[in-house]
């Protein structure tokens, strides 16, 4: 089954082919919201694995495709020397430049394609490098600040860096759906999961157990696993978007939010 949803054309992109097919994610017949899920944890992840099995291959192909334009900034320091460290540090510079520049945009959409799938929407292989087009000085801006913020949270203890990667959960979302600036998608992703941050918590947690199953797999699970989870985080965040325009029209201040003004 395809999608009868019309694609919206796209601005210019430099990276697109115009030879990338269409990819539509399955319609349920009697629901047009997408992919929903009940809000919690293993709600997400059951949806999830529902979303996965629907679009496996194509996004097998995303990921890896995904995961091959990160592979500067994922894997250069395995092919350095120890006691090289002047190549040891230059190359550290570089793969750090590289991920906030390339590959940041990148894994931001990838976030968007699974994304629409979510929500019953088409997509190519082109809405992978959509930051690029769409958003790009924000999509750099916002990686480059939610990774400062949760490594100075991460030398507190822990506890306040995966405090703020929950509350900073759906900033990727945010930066390339609705196109929104870095600070405004901080302050929206932490709205959004005002009271929600036990689910977050617990689905990071299964996160965890479930990509140490998968590299146990002899490796082979990763991808899977990266695939069933980035499906459950745009499954979850979709769900959260439409119960936002259902029982909260107009945004709710919440005092607690550092980036509110």
């Amino acid at each position: 089954m395809t999608s009868d949803f019309s694609r919206d054309p796209q601005p210019e992109n430099p990276f697109s082919s115009p030879q990338s097919e269409i990819v539509s994610a399955p319609v349920m017949p009697g629901n047009r919201s997408g992919m929903v899920c009940d809000g919690t944890c293993m709600g997400a992840l059951k949806v999830g694995w529902e979303l996965m099995a629907a679009c496996f291959w194509p996004f097998l192909g995303y990921t890896l495709v995904c995961m091959i334009v990160r592979a500067p900034a994922d894997q250069l320091d395995n092919f350095v020397s120890p006691s090289d460290q002047e190549t040891a540090i230059g190359l550290w510079v570089f793969s750090q430049v590289y991920s906030i520049f390339v590959a940041a945009p990148v894994s931001m959409g990838l976030s968007w394609v699974f994304l629409k799938a979510a929500r019953y929407e088409p997509f190519t292989l082109n809405d992978i490098f959509g930051a690029f087009a769409r958003n790009y000085l924000n999509a750099v801006g916002a990686g480059f600040l939610k990774g400062i913020l949760v490594v100075i949270g991460l030398f507190l203890l822990i506890v306040p860096g995966l405090y703020l990667l929950v509350k900073l959960a759906f900033v990727e979302y945010l930066i390339v759906d609705r196109k929104m600036g870095a600070i405004d998608a901080m302050k929206e992703s932490w709205r959004i999961t005002d009271g929600r941050e036990w689910i977050l918590f617990g689905l990071m947690g299964m996160s965890i157990l479930i990509g140490i199953a998968g590299l146990l797999l002899c490796l082979i699970g990763i991808v899977p696993a990266i695939i069933w989870l980035s499906a459950s985080y745009a499954v979850l965040y979709h769900t959260y978007c439409l119960a936002d325009r259902t029982e909260m029209p107009e945004p709710t201040t919440n005092s607690d939010n550092p980036f509110s003004g």
